[in-house]
């Protein structure tokens, strides 16, 4: 640290100009985030100086996060669920798992052996820490020929010593919704805890059905469900950091128990103690503001982008690995990290599995648009040429 400051313009100088190494939102084709709503930044900046972690202070500010809780409530089918703004997916899964591996704890009188959890192979790396953080054991199902949990091959992993089953209902790969509907059964008939991580596809599946695309359910709505993991910093169009868990049951949340030191201050029911307020004003202007028929409106934009991806792909002789069901497309792509690498370079951001190291990963959202669609097709054919692979068709 310096001993003397700079001048403030001479530091906001230094901001711009290494913001500029950022790449433009309009080359970016990897990301599940987005530029926010105009609105959601003036929110968020009307409670930079708030804290949800001292409710006692910022009381209209927790009324603000109670209710965006509801609206995302009337979202997931239940207005009456229990939940949080948290920082992101990965906080809300851990929490999830945390009020699973308790809530069994408590049914069985203790647990028998290592506790486990039943995942697809597509799963979000990030449980992989959580269940390392937590001791849980995953049990990895297979997934079918479109990227979706094996229902019967999950069944088949369940024992004494299973807690909890996880379904994704948008995979951050790959867009695949896991069958939800039938995993709900499952957990009926075995008594086991079902998370839902709708990270991804929470703010796209309620408005895609609507619009008529052939989405299962992933909701409350099932009996199955126990909680569920939603992100606003996603196609929520709200800015970073604004995820939220949701529980079916207030007393499930309350599992999530810590108490301050302090007479009067309410108990924490979130991982993290100090939580920015901005993110539950931006949130909750954001679902006011829009309403459900504005994210609808938001959603068939999407859709109608993807449309035109997949046209102008297809037209240039490029193939999928797998039809789309949510705004992700799959290109199968000999060479796609070297291709990758390349666009990079030119900056153009994408995104290639490790796993699958043939599948090109292109995410629609609002920053894409028809001309970002039609800049990126030119770049990718060029450096298809460029790398001296099988050259495309023209449109």
């Amino acid at each position: 640290m310096r001993r003397k400051g700079l001048p403030k313009e001479e530091v906001l100088s230094s901001i711009r100009s290494l913001r500029e190494k950022d790449v433009p939102w309009s080359r970016v084709l990897n990301s599940i985030c987005t530029r926010p709503h105009p609105l959601a930044v003036e929110a968020f900046q009307a409670g930079i100086d708030t804290n949800l972690g001292d409710v006692r202070i910022f009381r209209g500010t927790h009324d603000i996060e109670r209710r965006a809780v509801a609206l995302m409530g009337t979202l997931l089918g239940k207005e009456s669920c229990a939940g949080s703004l948290v920082s992101g997916g990965t906080e809300a899964n851990l929490l999830a798992m945390y009020v699973a591996r308790k809530l069994a704890t408590q049914r069985r009188g203790g647990l028998t052996g290592p506790p486990e959890v039943i995942v697809a192979e597509t799963v979000h790396y990030s449980v992989q820490k959580i269940f390392d953080l937590l001791g849980l054991t995953p049990r990895t199902a297979p997934v079918d020929k479109r990227l979706r949990m094996d229902v019967k091959a999950a069944e088949a992993l369940v024992n004494e010593r299973t807690i909890a089953l996880i379904g994704t209902a948008g995979t951050s790969e790959f867009g695949s919704v896991d069958p939800i509907e039938a995993l709900s059964q499952l957990a009926l008939e075995r008594d086991l805890y079902l998370h839902v991580d709708a990270a991804t596809g929470g703010f796209i599946i309620p408005f895609a059905r609507e619009l008529g695309h052939p989405l299962p359910r992933f909701d409350f709505s099932l009996p199955g469900v126990t909680s569920i993991t939603l992100d606003p910093h996603k196609y929520g169009l709200v800015n970073v950091p604004a995820g939220a868990v949701f529980f079916r049951d207030p007393a499930l949340q309350s599992l999530i128990s810590l108490d301050s030191f302090f007479a009067r201050t309410p108990t924490h029911r979130t991982f993290l103690g100090t939580r920015p307020g901005g993110a539950a004003l931006a949130t909750y202007a954001v679902l006011e503001h829009l309403g459900w028929e504005g994210f609808v409106e938001a959603t068939r934009t999407n859709y109608d982008t993807m449309g035109y991806l997949l046209d102008r792909l297809n037209a240039r002789g490029y193939s999928l690995l797998l039809p789309p069901e949510l705004n992700i497309a799959i290109v199968d792509l000999p060479a796609a990290v070297q291709v990758m690498e390349l666009l990079e370079r030119w900056d153009w951001i994408i995104s290639v599995s490790k796993r699958y190291s043939n599948c090109l990963r292109l995410v629609v959202t609002a920053h894409v648009t028809r001309p970002v669609v039609d800049a990126f097709i030119d770049a990718l054919d060029g450096a298809m040429t460029e790398l001296g692979l099988v050259s495309c068709g023209t449109d």
